[in-house]
């Protein structure tokens, strides 16, 4: 496994765990497609700073160490929806830099929705820009009056009204 680059192992992992419903071709090639955008080629870089090491994880479309998660799991999502015909909605409440990660993972995804729901004048200007200026027709922004905990308790009342959230998918 040393000689592995970033995707290959990935795809030496995570087939371990996904063999049942995607192949390893597919797997490998979903997995160099969310990491196509990333600055560095190996997603992640180790730099040594004196004796220490430092693992660089902003080299993501956002900037976000949630990039590395976030883009695999936006490729995963409509590679398994579009093979089982279903639609999802996907629904977050953020701070700035996970709906920005979100966002951009699941923009212009077929099969996928995604609602943010952010403090209204609380999160940096750059957050807002990387999050309200994405035009592809499946991504929702929605600015709350008050703070994050305010978004996220919006979030989890929906979850909670069983009802409500399967009738939204």
């Amino acid at each position: 496994l040393k000689n592995l680059n970033y995707n290959e192992l990935s795809t030496e992992i995570i087939s371990q765990f996904s063999a049942d419903f995607i192949s390893r071709e597919e797997l490998s090639s979903l997995i160099n497609k969310s990491y196509s955008t990333f600055r560095k080629k190996d997603v992640v870089k180790i730099s040594n700073i004196e004796e220490l090491k430092l693992l660089e994880l902003f080299h993501g479309p956002t900037l976000a160490f949630k990039d590395v998660a976030m883009q695999f799991i936006g490729n995963l999502y409509e590679y398994y929806l579009s093979k089982n015909n279903k639609k999802i909605n996907i629904v977050v409440a953020t701070s700035g830099d996970t709906g920005a990660a979100a966002i951009d993972a699941i923009k212009g995804k077929s099969n996928l929705n995604i609602f943010v729901l952010h403090p209204y004048n609380r999160i940096s200007s750059v957050q807002r820009k990387i999050m309200t200026t994405v035009e592809e027709k499946n991504v929702f922004n929605i600015a709350i009056e008050g703070n994050f905990d305010d978004c996220q308790n919006i979030v989890k009342s929906m979850f909670s009204d069983l009802e409500f959230s399967k009738s939204i998918n």
